[in-house]
């Protein structure tokens, strides 16, 4: 507009008024353009450059954001936590306050069934999940607003999320929170038709008891985590014992190498039953560590530092040279009994364990199929390609595979027909109260069918009264392993007990 009237007052001298041939017209011409030209690029760079300070602005805004928060779940990230922390604390160094670890277990079998893009999709959910039911905890930090709904949830990376949350009204208000997350948050979800399930742990660490540092009170809330996930019932709030434990383990793991070739350690039995007839089908081993000060300690005491201390490929190499032997013993004795020993994912990745095996059968002259191999279905989540083409490797060998823990993954007739199994053992958390629960009746019902649509043997493990049996014989599972029929015992007595149970039971056909 400023143009326009500006022009009409330059050029509104009367034509009259203007001398012939005077070159004055021209000159005022001239000199108008030149000014407006002038003025308009005077106005084009200042746009220009207010444009440009926009879209840095903008650009500064959106790398901000990115740099702040999760690119998965888009939820504030751990330098987010950390920023709100520092700022907070300064304001109120004196207040108690609780860091809330929350972990989703066992989301790597999502991943390998599901692949990353759904995997992230169903993570991004269970974020917004976690942080809908965080809506109403007032005391918990608030990073910012979306639409009104505060934002109570940092995604620390992979699958740890946490919660910071003000205990001036209630001491124990983040194990209260813990509690109903882990109770309330792991609905199953539906993707393309596959049901996924899924579990929340969780960790806590309080400021300023347990630490005043960020940092470490991450890592104590961590120590919290695996303490409730490895110790069920026990509590997720740090403790200074917790750090004892840590040390005691380091001291097991050293010991636990020494314990391979000092003979400490001794192979248990437990055998597996045809429910009609009563003959005995194999028989399962379990390694107990007969330790010089702690007296006999099982598995679960053990088993998960020998992964983490690179000693489980030794130790099942020792247990599988015991398992072999007794075949053999068996062989000699005149009794026929297949021996199953359970394997974890480590040794499914050791190129060296089908030419051992075979080294195996040859030194004790068996035959490969008197062996079987357990697997949990947890083991295929590292490599799962790698480990799939481990088990191809055993079928061939001809030793029998079974899949242990049926039920408690991510079972589907799409999954099990890569497997080269010819069992499949359905938990004892289904077997329990089959007689006494329609549902657990049905999921166990549903188990069983899936794996005879594919042709795989079945074996009820947790067998204990005999209501149990018959139930299951009705619903077409005739093969048990339980209290039922026998508790554990030494593999040395295992001649003594099968020669006893044949005696006993007249096997009918």
């Amino acid at each position: 507009m400023s143009f326009r009237l500006y022009g009409i007052a330059l050029f509104s001298t009367p034509l009259a008024a203007q001398t012939e041939g005077s070159p004055l017209p021209v000159i005022s011409l001239l000199s108008g353009l030149l000014l407006l030209s002038f003025i308009y690029l005077i106005k084009l760079q200042f746009d220009l450059h207010k444009q440009k300070k926009f879209n840095h602005t903008a650009q500064q805004s959106s790398l901000g954001f990115y740099a702040l928060h999760d690119d998965i779940s888009g939820f504030p990230n751990k330098f987010f936590l950390q920023q709100q922390l520092d700022e907070l604390l300064q304001r109120k160094p004196e207040q108690q306050f609780s860091l809330l670890l929350i972990k989703i277990y066992q989301f790597e079998k999502i991943n390998q069934l599901l692949g990353h893009a759904n995997s992230n999709l169903i993570l991004a959910q269970i974020a917004q999940r976690i942080n809908d039911q965080l809506k109403t905890v007032d005391d918990a930090l608030s990073f910012e607003f979306r639409q009104q709904v505060p934002v109570r949830l940092c995604h620390l990376g992979g699958v740890d999320f946490a919660v910071w949350i003000s205990r001036s009204n209630h001491q124990n208000l983040a194990e209260f929170v813990a509690d109903n997350l882990e109770k309330n948050i792991p609905e199953a979800m539906i993707v393309h038709g596959c049901i996924v399930d899924y579990k929340l742990h969780s960790g806590i660490a309080h400021y300023p008891e347990h630490s005043t540092e960020f940092s470490e009170l991450l890592d104590r809330a961590y120590l919290a985590l695996q303490n409730h996930t490895m110790l069920p019932g026990h509590s997720q709030v740090f403790s200074a014992q917790m750090l004892n434990y840590s040390k005691d383990k380091l001291t097991l793991m050293a010991q636990l190498r020494q314990a391979i070739t000092d003979q400490q350690l001794s192979l248990y039995v437990q055998p597996q039953v045809d429910m009609r007839t009563k003959e005995v089908l194999a028989a399962e081993v379990y390694v107990r560590w007969r330790h010089p000060i702690r007296g006999l300690m099982a598995p679960s005491s053990f088993l998960a530092l020998a992964e983490e201390a690179g000693v489980i490929y030794p130790l099942t190499q020792w247990v599988l040279n015991e398992a072999i032997a007794m075949i053999a013993t068996l062989d000699k004795a005149g009794l026929v009994s297949k021996i199953a020993v359970n394997i974890s994912s480590q040794d499914l990745l050791n190129d060296e364990l089908v030419d051992s095996l075979e080294l195996l059968f040859a030194q004790h002259n068996v035959k490969p199929k008197l062996l079987v191999l357990e697997i949990t279905e947890g083991a295929f989540a590292a490599e799962p390609e790698t480990s799939l083409s481990m088990m191809r490797r055993l079928h061939q060998l001809g030793v029998g595979l079974a899949l242990d823990d049926f039920g408690t993954g991510l079972s589907s007739l799409a999954y099990l027909r890569k497997l080269p199994v010819q069992q499949v053992k359905v938990d004892c958390s289904f077997i329990n109260d089959l007689h006494k629960s329609d549902t657990q009746s049905a999921i166990t019902s549903a188990l069983i069918d899936m794996a005879r649509n594919l042709d795989i043997g079945v074996i009820a493990k947790g067998v204990e009264e005999i209501d149990v049996e018959q139930k299951l014989l009705r619903i077409g599972c005739n093969r048990g392993q339980g209290f039922l029929y026998s508790r554990p015992f030494e593999l040395s007595g295992f001649v003594v007990w099968l020669k006893q149970w044949q005696k006993n039971h007249v096997i009918t056909q």
